[in-house]
């Protein structure tokens, strides 16, 4: 990574935190929607404890995906690449599973407004995928993507 390039990913660190703890007030705060909404589904039959738990581990997964990002900015090795893969691809289990509220708010959307629910999906998205780019160079491309680049000065 150029270090002209590294403010950029230094300010989102900054909102990868900002999306972490708001995500982290939705689960927890009884005036959220998201908390109404899991609260009401798991009284109504045990089973949906799973739906409840896979926002859970979401949640859980996106708030310790920023560690990757900040360990890729600052060049750090931590833990092994075994370890960053298996939470990359639980990230990845549980952001798919996750998401029921957000995903019956979409569908309810879509039967409406069609092309605002694409809209607002692919707004939604892409704030992410710096995120897991990082976190997959990290676990499977640790040693490319932590290389220190070289000196753009020649020695004569």
């Amino acid at each position: 990574m150029p270090r002209k390039h590294l403010w950029l990913w230094k300010i989102y660190l900054a909102f990868m935190l900002v999306f972490a703890v708001k995500s982290t007030y939705y689960l927890l705060m009884p005036d959220s929607q998201s908390f109404f909404y899991y609260f009401i589904l798991r009284a109504f039959d045990p089973i949906f404890y799973a739906v409840y738990t896979a926002h859970v581990m979401q949640v859980l997964l996106s708030v310790i995906h920023w560690i990757p990002v900040f360990l890729y900015v600052y060049r750090i090795r931590f833990l092994s690449s075994e370890f960053w893969k298996s939470l990359f691809i639980l990230r990845c289990i549980f952001e798919i599973t996750g998401h029921s509220y957000a995903t019956n708010s979409l569908v309810a959307l879509y039967h409406r407004k069609p092309k605002i629910c694409l809209t607002i999906f692919i707004i939604l998205i892409i704030p992410h995928i710096p995120s897991y780019m990082v976190c997959y160079w990290y676990a499977f491309r640790r040693e490319n993507c932590l290389r220190r680049p070289r000196s753009s000065t020649r020695r004569v």
